[in-house]
């Protein structure tokens, strides 16, 4: 039986479509910045965008929906520059879209 080696998962946004794709990439990417839990959650808090340690886990295993504040703390607590950030936080948009919001129309009033 012959195992076909997966091909790494690169340190970039481009192509995750699902959750599951951009966490194994962010964790790409930390590995690349030769980050540790506490060292991303660390530079986070010195970049003014402070997360914790488990949410740093959280974002690269997968676990739950982030916010856009959390990745962007993710992001800072990389060394990513805000050029870079960018593609992130559209591929971001794209895994993760809005939920859509519903309004009730304003009530009208008697005249």
């Amino acid at each position: 039986m012959n195992i076909v080696p997966r091909p790494p998962v690169p340190p970039d946004p481009t192509g995750a479509a699902t959750p599951t794709e951009f966490a194994g990439r962010l964790r790409a990417l930390m590995t690349t910045r030769r980050r540790s839990l506490d060292s991303v959650a660390r530079f986070s808090r010195d970049a003014g965008t402070p997360i914790s340690r488990a949410t740093v886990h959280n974002l690269i295993t997968g676990g739950g929906t982030p916010r856009q504040e959390t990745l962007l703390g993710f992001l800072r607590g990389c060394g990513v520059a805000p050029r870079e950030q960018i593609r992130w936080l559209i591929t971001f948009q794209q895994v993760y879209p809005a939920p859509e919001r519903h309004y009730a129309a304003p009530e009208r009033r008697a005249s």
